[in-house]
């Protein structure tokens, strides 16, 4: 990697960032694709000041994570459709006129990385597990793909009927279900009534607290179904291990994080991104995190 003034800058916003992946994945793409370019984390608290400094500094693109997904939009010139849908924003890139834009490729990295495996979703019935962020982003660009129907669990119902409200305002005609996991609820959700299940929620992330745990009713898993667990630390959760188990057929959740990133370099730089050397990367950065 040359670092000299002509190199461009691009970068991460979040706090904390300890835990992040993404300047091993950006700066292989950068060296694969011989660009003069670096990938920087930036662990900020507030966005105090971030529209000043994107154009001071001439800041190319930025990944967005937490806390700053939903806030940073009002610091941007142009926010796109699929970024407006979800409500939050995990990608700022400069378009031909040099304006800052946002836009969202959490879930449209999600479905990628299904489409990668195999997995035809057109006329599948899908189940999210969870109600935050992901499993909206997730539900939202499902919307698109021709399913035949969602169903989305969880113990927020609140969440989940806000999930709902935004699918449906995409203009899809799905069927969307929800299903509360709570002491209340008194019919279990048969698990092995869907094509496609997506974990979203923490069960089974190290250092979560819950790294053992798998999801409520997750026994009934049936052979051939697909199953998604978008936790990345540990590759294998113990859902997917039991899924494979089962014979299902599994879908490793690093595969989100690397499709999300490859199209969020597409963007910054208008070149195809270096999908292997970017996988390499990753899981190379992974694996040095867990000794």
């Amino acid at each position: 990697m040359r670092i000299d003034a002509k190199t461009q800058l691009f970068g991460i916003i979040g706090h904390p960032l300890g835990h992040t992946f993404s300047p091993a994945m950006h700066n292989a793409a950068f060296a694969a694709n011989g660009i003069n370019a670096v990938y920087l984390a930036f662990p900020i608290a507030t966005l105090k000041g971030f529209k000043t400094a994107l154009k001071t500094w001439n800041l190319r693109g930025l990944s967005v994570t937490i806390p700053h997904k939903i806030h940073v939009q009002k610091h941007l010139d142009r926010v796109e459709p699929m970024a407006q849908h979800i409500g939050a924003v995990n990608t700022v890139y400069r378009d031909s006129q040099n304006l800052c834009v946002g836009t969202n490729t959490d879930g449209s990295g999600a479905v990628h990385a299904l489409k990668e495996a195999g997995v035809s979703l057109s006329g599948k019935k899908i189940l999210i597990l969870g109600a935050g962020g992901a499993a909206r982003s997730i539900a939202i660009s499902l919307m698109g793909c021709g399913i035949y129907s969602l169903t989305l669990s969880g113990r927020n119902r609140a969440g989940m009927n806000a999930i709902r409200t935004r699918c449906q305002k995409v203009g899809k005609s799905h069927a969307i279900k929800i299903h509360e996991t709570s002491l209340l609820q008194s019919q279990p959700l048969d698990i092995s009534a869907f094509d496609v299940v997506i974990q979203t929620t923490p069960l089974g992330m190290q250092g979560s607290g819950f790294e053992n745990e798998i999801p409520h009713g997750a026994q009934g898993l049936q052979k051939n179904q697909i199953v998604f667990d978008i936790v990345y630390n540990p590759t294998e959760t113990p859902f997917l291990r039991m899924a494979k188990k089962r014979g299902c057929h599994t879908v490793l959740g690093y595969k989100m994080l690397l499709y999300q990133g490859a199209q969020q370099f597409e963007l910054f730089t208008a070149m195809p991104a270096p999908v292997k050397a970017m996988e390499k990367a990753l899981l190379n950065a992974m694996r040095a995190k867990v000794k």
